[in-house]
């Protein structure tokens, strides 16, 4: 049984420390805020017309150590579903798109406030169903959360977020093994497929995903046929694509551009894309 002592041990930490960073949590985050935009680059505005934007509170110090901590020595010990792939190691956006290749049929929606929807009693209830004690849950909790909800920018968040949807994710897990679908999120985008229309089925989906608390975003729910898109890739029957505007980027390119940091990462993803898109999904997942 994991008691605070072993705990601080783990952390690398002590009780003074964390008392400390728990007397003064706002000193141990800070806000970055960059301005929301649409598909087009425009700025986005909320309904009384004022500017929208992406606000994270990323930790420092202390308490980013200790988070850390928490993650490679808690949290990645909790094993989550397959169908996990937004902030799981060795997992990303290519290989989320890449469960989907084969499908005709795509249903994508994305989950609102998704990390400060995420409640501390949430993340509390959450320590408390993977068997710690509630002193222990209660702790983790007042260190990776904030302001009563789940951070967006610090390294525990994505993880936690995971653990916490398991529950609905789990149920719709289920739902798509009844009705032959594959299905997988990525942090806050959720995705559904299948070789065969079912369009009929997205009320249930949806259903499953809200009665828990959970809310989608409407402007960013689509089902689709034509040349559909799973975390920005380009899915086919054969195989995976990125926009043309990537490859006509990357020709801009003259030969000093290419060295540039940004130029090597535009590149290396398309490549691995292309890659990964000759691939079988069989011999990726073994």
């Amino acid at each position: 049984m994991l008691d605070k002592s072993k705990l601080l041990k783990i952390l690398s930490t002590d009780q003074n420390k964390v008392d400390s960073i728990l007397r003064n949590l706002d000193r141990y985050y800070y806000l970055k805020s960059t301005p929301k935009l649409d598909k087009n680059g425009n700025q986005v505005f909320d309904k009384h017309n004022q500017p929208r934007s992406r606000d994270i509170y990323p930790s420092i110090g202390q308490l980013k150590k200790v988070q850390k901590s928490i993650l490679h020595k808690i949290l990645s010990c909790i094993s989550l579903p397959k169908y996990a792939f937004g902030g799981v190691k060795k997992k990303d956006n290519i290989l989320n798109a890449k469960m989907h290749q084969g499908s005709k049929f795509f249903f994508n929606t994305d989950l609102r406030g998704y990390y400060p929807g995420i409640t501390n009693s949430q993340v509390n209830d959450m320590f408390i169903k993977y068997k710690f004690t509630p002193s222990i849950a209660s702790l983790l909790t007042k260190l990776t959360t904030y302001k009563g909800s789940l951070p967006q920018g610090t390294h525990t968040s994505p993880y936690i977020a995971n653990l916490v949807f398991t529950e609905v994710g789990n149920k719709l897990q289920a739902f798509a093994n009844q009705n032959e679908l594959t299905f997988t999120t990525f942090v806050d985008d959720i995705t559904f497929s299948s070789k065969k229309d079912f369009k009929h089925l997205i009320p249930e989906i949806i259903k499953i995903i809200t009665i828990d608390g959970f809310r989608i975003s409407h402007n960013k729910t689509f089902y689709q046929t034509n040349n559909p898109k799973v975390t920005q890739i380009i899915v086919k029957n054969n195989g995976l694509k990125l926009d043309s505007a990537y490859r006509i980027k990357i020709e801009s390119f003259n030969e000093t551009e290419k060295m540039t940091p940004k130029a090597l990462g535009i590149i290396n993803y398309y490549e691995r894309v292309k890659k990964l898109s000759n691939v079988k999904k069989k011999k990726i997942f073994k």
